[in-house]
């Protein structure tokens, strides 16, 4: 089931449009719903922080999504350490807000590309540990620069305009480099070559 706490019908509707033939989408609101709401591991929570403070969000134990007016990196990572598993902006793209809870089901974390661009800038490098770069091997020489610029905390749109090539073949190239090192995100890529 896809519980969607808020009190936003704009919101609530578009949950029902996008996953109603998927899921059972549930509305709830008000603080004491979300502390008293009988929730299972199997189901999926998007809560709304117009209506809803962090000091009052219950133990997570279910996969969440929350939903801020602005995106804040400090607050994605107590969130993330709180249990919630996703987090964006409340008025986001159809296509992002499927991607998000589509990461949910699949046991993933979903974040704005700004904040994960953020995390990776942050990661530190391991000089110390002597690197094992031999799939690194299995790219070719433009797939190896997108991953670099990547690993430097790049977005697609500012390694499109260091390469001179599209977004969409940077798209392309990171599809391949993904399938090629069996990582499944940024983050993970960023953090195995670091």
């Amino acid at each position: 089931m896809l519980i969607v706490y808020s009190g936003d019908e704009t919101l609530v509707e578009l949950c029902m449009d996008l996953f109603v033939k998927e899921d059972t989408v549930k509305q709830l609101s008000g603080k004491n719903n979300l502390n008293s709401l009988q929730i299972t591991g199997k189901d999926i929570l998007i809560i709304d922080f117009e209506f809803c403070r962090e000091k009052d969000l219950p133990q997570i134990i279910c996969p969440a999504l929350v939903l801020v007016t602005v995106p804040v990196n400090a607050q994605a990572m107590r969130l993330l350490r709180r249990g919630i598993r996703a987090y964006g902006n409340r008025h986001m793209h159809e296509e992002n807000l499927r991607q998000a809870v589509s990461a949910l089901k699949a046991g993933q974390i979903w974040l704005p590309p700004a904040i994960i661009n953020r995390m990776i800038t942050a990661l530190p490098s391991n000089k110390n540990e002597k690197k094992d770069d031999t799939w690194l091997k299995e790219l070719s020489s433009r797939e190896a620069e997108v991953a670099k610029w990547l690993v430097n905390g790049l977005s697609n749109r500012e390694i499109s305009e260091k390469m001179f090539i599209s977004i969409r073949t940077v798209k392309a190239h990171l599809t391949s480099i993904f399938k090629k090192t069996g990582c499944h995100n940024r983050l993970e890529l960023a953090t195995r070559m670091k």
